[in-house]
């Protein structure tokens, strides 16, 4: 009687979790900064240039082109440049802002590779926290 109940209650609590992410996912994707389109600063953020009438227009950059997030790109990955030993000095501490990338070709993308996100790059984005 005891396990029935306990079973019961873990199956409760697993379907709530699995409610509260699913709601949680709608959330984040109805933020405004998923939705480059809707007004000219989240335009301007990724990328795109804001047109006088009212629209976003991006495009995605081939291997090569400069960028500042990987959304920029037909890969999907902005690489960082190769940081001075004071910049890496520097990403131990805290996040590096400004930077900008090359789109990486879409064919070799293997494993962790380093990243551009948001024109900032970390020692997440770099691969050196694994």
């Amino acid at each position: 009687m005891k396990k029935k109940n306990t079973s019961k209650i873990v199956i409760v609590i697993f379907m709530c979790i699995i409610l509260v992410g699913i709601g949680l996912g709608i959330i984040y994707s109805s933020l405004p900064e998923h939705h480059p389109d809707s007004n000219q600063l989240f335009c301007e953020k990724a990328g795109g240039i804001w047109t006088n009438n009212q629209t976003c227009l991006l495009s995605y950059k081939k291997a090569g082109d400069t960028c500042t997030d990987g959304g920029q790109c037909i890969s999907g990955i902005c690489f960082p440049p190769i940081l001075t030993d004071e910049q890496i000095i520097n990403l131990t501490k805290s996040s590096l802002k400004n930077v900008e990338g090359t789109c990486y070709p879409e064919d070799i993308a293997i494993g962790c590779v380093p990243q551009v996100i948001k024109g900032t790059v970390s020692m997440q984005s770099m691969c050196l926290n694994e």
